[in-house]
């Protein structure tokens, strides 16, 4: 054997690198990359030149001088994102033992059925969902049908007649339980979550390497975008911890800002990804960067409606 297949040899018994390590070499390659210093943040003018910037943004959100390596809409996205993080509201501290963070919120459920004589077709609906979840992570919820059943088209209520109008709607639910946080598919403590960075770059890493762990057969940044997604709505998260989410869901490559309808029809700005789990989005409104709600596939969504800390697992505020 020659020293040049001596040397092929050698290489030929290191194994590939993971996943996960060419994910750590890329983040590592992006941060070396030089990057062009941020612009601070201007005090807030006059009354007048405010009135004419409020204006401005709500026909078109600018991008900064750090987004010039995305394209346009993505570009559009992270600002949008960024101001959303400025005025974000929800819980104004961390729970105390003995708290419980309520949540009541309208979400819409749809599901497809195989009809016995006019063929398949799609069902949707509208419940009221009700949440305490206390420091423990440990989480009470209820829900009931609100309203009459719906339908993406003609075609699907003409075949669900046919079919002899069956109750498709899920029962209501009065009492169900169950405990824990989750970062991905890690079962996170509240004194965990509550030790999440704030930094939006290293959270990002956070949530980066929780859809790579995932393996759960979607694109990283799709799955990157949901494990970020389920976190803010289905954690107590200070205000704080949700500003520095939305600025790293900022940083995920692929999502465009786009026009926008929340489940109960209101106009707003989307956040969006088109992924392999479909579409999924956050959705803001122009005037004031609240946080509608979300839409995720076709139909699917909830949006918040009432939210508050409380003393017992059955309070309201």
């Amino acid at each position: 054997m020659n020293e040049l297949d001596l040397i092929r040899s050698f290489r030929a018994d290191v194994p590939g690198p993971s996943v996960a390590a060419t994910a750590r070499a890329d983040r590592a390659w992006r941060s070396a990359t030089p990057r062009r210093r941020r612009p601070r943040w201007a005090p807030r003018l006059a009354a007048a030149t405010a009135a004419v910037a409020a204006v401005a943004a709500a026909a078109l959100i600018v991008p900064s001088a750090d987004d010039g390596r995305l394209g346009a809409e993505s570009a559009k996205a992270a600002a949008l994102l960024r101001h959303a993080a400025a005025e974000v509201g929800g819980l104004p501290r961390a729970l105390k033992p003995g708290e419980y963070w309520y949540v009541r919120r309208n979400t819409t459920w749809t599901t497809a059925v195989e009809g016995k004589s006019a063929g398949a077709y799609t069902v949707m609906g509208l419940e009221v969902r009700e949440e305490w979840t206390a420091a423990d992570g440990t989480r009470r919820w209820t829900t009931r049908q609100a309203g009459p059943l719906r339908f993406p088209s003609a075609r699907d209520r003409q075949r669900w007649e046919a079919d002899g109008r069956p109750g498709v709607a899920p029962p209501p639910s009065e009492d169900r339980t169950q405990t824990g946080f989750n970062v991905g598919v890690r079962e996170y403590s509240y004194r965990q979550l509550l030790e999440l960075p704030r930094d939006p770059q290293a959270l990002y890493e956070r949530f980066h390497d929780a859809a790579v762990e995932c393996r759960c057969g979607n694109g990283i940044d799709d799955q990157t975008f949901v494990v970020a997604v389920e976190l803010l709505y289905t954690a107590p998260l200070p205000t704080d911890l949700r500003a520095a989410s939305l600025r790293a869901i900022a940083l995920i490559p692929g999502i465009e800002q786009r026009p926008e309808r929340d489940i109960m029809g209101r106009p707003g700005l989307g956040v969006a990804y088109d992924g392999s789990q479909g579409r999924q989005a956050l959705i803001f409104d122009a005037s004031t960067y609240e946080l509608l709600g979300e839409r995720s596939g076709a139909g699917a969504g909830s949006v918040d409606v009432e939210s508050g800390i409380v003393g017992s697992p059955t309070a309201r505020p």
